[in-house]
């Protein structure tokens, strides 16, 4: 038994966090079995996503959506931008230290019995807390958010009715395959038996490969619905607007690609049984930081955004959302982790008219400024391993009209973000 909220975050830390193959659900399964709660779990209440961008913000909107119609909601993601309570969260509301102790130290013996890594020690904790007695949270909805593919993720040892497929792309290849048909080969393993299946506009090469998924598990799979989204411009930048069915709503997460991921969102809320009027507001109130998140800086000349953008697909959805904003300089600070494609998004961003770019160093798995593009590091205005004093550089030279933005990497948001807390 451990004795502080620190001492169980390292401990969980010192266990294994990015597989080098692929996964599975052996050990995981092997401590659910033990606990008593697992094999009293209703399907049709459990929810998993996977995908490969917007599983965050699908998450987030749903959980907004099922709040405001008055359910209670777990809600279990990946990875946290600051505290790793951040993980858990239930009714919209983080774990709190002294809790997420108290919960370590209940599921401590299994962890260490089984042999859990560090993603499938938080998944059975967060099992543990919303399905539990000891802990009575009665949800009436879980939502699981995958961390790694979808066939072998701890996530989808829960059995569950629902399954929701975000935007596929190209990413943790050298564990989820080089084809788009390979990525969603292993995205599909959540789907089961006579389950309901929310999928996003499928890539037409993985078209018969969704067919084969369905006629195998005799489920029902739903394409998302669309929303025409609209863009005003504001003194406080642009904000973003749905039109669906007749209703007109505000949604606060920016860009074309937030507004499909939450028409994903919606359509798991109409297939589990609810309606959109009367809820659309929850929509406006979605939380989910690092997500093109706008920082509150008296102290600097222009505005500062933080977008955990890690990947080609993540990148263009930026590129996206910046046409809607102006300036006179853009001060762009990238970090990018060793193993993304770092070449290819460094060239779209050098692309951007009055770009000014910064090279930085994101804290987990990140990749050295020396290994970055070549052309990237000569025309880079700054170099820093330490983001903030390249931050601190950038506030000393920024003028009302630039326009600053973090990108990149979650785990340099979180730096961020962390070093603005503290």
């Amino acid at each position: 038994m451990l004795n502080s909220y620190s001492e169980a975050v390292s401990f969980l830390e010192s266990l294994q966090i990015m597989p080098k193959t692929m996964p599975g659900l052996q050990k995981i399964e092997k401590a659910l079995v033990q606990t008593g709660w697992y094999n009293q779990l209703d399907p049709n209440r459990i929810i998993v996503v996977a995908g490969t961008n917007g599983k965050g913000t699908t998450c987030a909107a749903l959980e907004a959506l099922l709040t405001e119609a008055g359910q209670r909601v777990g809600f279990y993601s990946s990875p946290h931008l600051v505290s790793t309570t951040e993980r858990i969260r239930f009714n919209s509301i983080a774990i709190s230290e002294s809790d997420f102790l108290k919960l370590f130290n209940q599921c401590e013996e299994l962890i260490r019995s089984c042999e859990l890594s560090h993603f499938e020690a938080l998944t059975l904790m967060a099992g543990h807390y919303y399905f539990s007695s000891e802990w009575a949270l009665n949800p009436d909805f879980v939502i699981f958010e995958v961390g790694l593919g979808g066939t072998y993720d701890a996530t989808n040892a829960f059995p569950h009715k629902y399954s929701l497929i975000t935007k596929l792309g190209l990413d943790h290849t050298q564990i989820l395959g080089n084809t788009i048909s390979e990525v969603a080969k292993n995205k599909f393993g959540i789907v089961t038996k006579k389950g309901i299946v929310i999928h996003h506009p499928l890539p037409s090469e993985v078209v018969p490969l969704m067919q084969e998924f369905k006629k195998n598990t005799n489920s029902n799979w739903i394409e998302s619905e669309r929303a025409e989204l609209k863009v005003k411009s504001s003194s406080g930048g642009p904000r973003y607007f749905l039109n669906y069915m007749g209703l007109d709503f505000e949604i606060n997460i920016p860009g074309a690609r937030a507004a499909e991921n939450i028409m994903n969102a919606v359509t798991m809320f109409h297939s589990i049984g609810f309606t959109l009027e009367g809820h659309e507001q929850a929509l406006n109130k979605i939380k989910w930081n690092g997500r093109m998140q706008k920082l509150s800086l008296p102290e600097w000349n222009c505005p500062v955004y933080l977008s955990g953008d890690h990947n080609i697909q993540g990148v263009e959805s930026l590129l996206e959302i910046l046409k809607d904003h102006s300036w006179d300089y853009l001060h762009l600070v990238v970090g990018i982790g060793a193993d993304k494609d770092s070449d290819e998004m460094l060239k779209k961003f050098l692309a951007l008219p009055r770009v000014k770019l910064y090279l930085t160093e994101t804290p987990f798995k990140g990749r050295k400024i020396s290994d970055y593009l070549p052309e990237a590091v000569s025309k880079a205005a700054g170099r820093s391993a330490d983001v903030i004093s390249l931050l601190q550089s950038i506030r000393q030279q920024a003028k009302p009209g630039d326009l600053c933005v973090v990108t990149g990497s979650l785990y340099l948001v979180g730096a961020v973000l962390k070093n603005i807390e503290s």
